[in-house]
């Protein structure tokens, strides 16, 4: 349920006049965290590490691993983007172009 007490006087109306509870303007002054990785995508980050995984001791296609790896390598954008701070957008926009251009590769590869 949302309060509607206010500390300051002046901030229960918004710069139109309309009334807006404490709630709202707490809300406007922490926006809610969005965490760095879903969980669809964690578990697509799992299925793909364990078949990655597999095929490096099995040994049967490294055309899947090279697959396997360019996914892994794009997943790693978010990360980048939070770890790296300000250079964090250009490291994530060159991880996004080596695993777009691995996965094009790779295709090449296995259809040649």
């Amino acid at each position: 349920m949302r309060y509607r007490w206010f500390a300051d006087t002046e901030k229960e109306t918004d710069e139109f006049g309309v009334p807006v509870s404490r709630a709202e303007y707490d809300e406007a002054l922490h926006p809610p965290k969005t965490p760095l990785y879903q969980p669809k995508e964690m578990l697509a980050i799992a299925v793909v590490a364990f078949i990655l995984l597999y095929e490096w001791f099995a040994g049967d296609s490294a055309v899947v691993m090279y697959l396997c790896v360019s996914f892994l390598t794009f997943e790693l954008r978010p990360l980048a983007k939070a770890c790296l701070g300000k250079n964090g957008r250009a490291a994530s926009n060159a991880l996004a172009g080596f695993s777009i251009a691995m996965f094009l590769g790779t295709l090449l590869w296995a259809f040649l």
